[in-house]
């Protein structure tokens, strides 16, 4: 129940801080174009599916925020959250190594045990 808390409370303070989105974010040498959904790391072009681009763009936009897997997949993957279910996992493993390949250090895509994902 806490989860479901956070997360409605953490989505309607996104709405009232950021009414407009941005379409592009620059952290460090990575680059994401929402629009044309691209991502690339020190000028090297990162190939990611629609959701490894949602997942990465939301963990981005929040950066040095810890967000709890609940949230992710209501809003990255659309879904209920369900514990046995895996699929998130792997969309950041594949984002975490797509991202090492190019030059990105691997802990700036952080798990934090019991509580979630974090872009530092």
């Amino acid at each position: 129940m806490k989860l479901r808390i956070d997360a409605l409370l953490r989505r309607s303070r996104w709405q009232r801080e950021a009414p407009a989105k941005s379409s592009q974010l620059e952290l460090d040498g990575l680059l994401l174009k929402r629009q044309k959904q691209q991502a690339s790391f020190a000028g090297e072009p990162v190939e990611l599916t629609s959701i490894q681009f949602r997942l990465l763009w939301t963990l981005a936009e929040n950066r040095h925020e810890v967000l709890s897997k609940p949230y992710l997949y209501q809003t990255v993957l659309e879904r209920a959250f369900s514990r046995y279910d895996r699929s998130l996992d792997m969309h950041l493993s594949r984002v975490r190594r797509k991202l090492v390949d190019v030059g990105m250090p691997a802990e700036r895509l952080s798990t934090v045990h019991g509580k979630g994902y974090v872009f530092v």
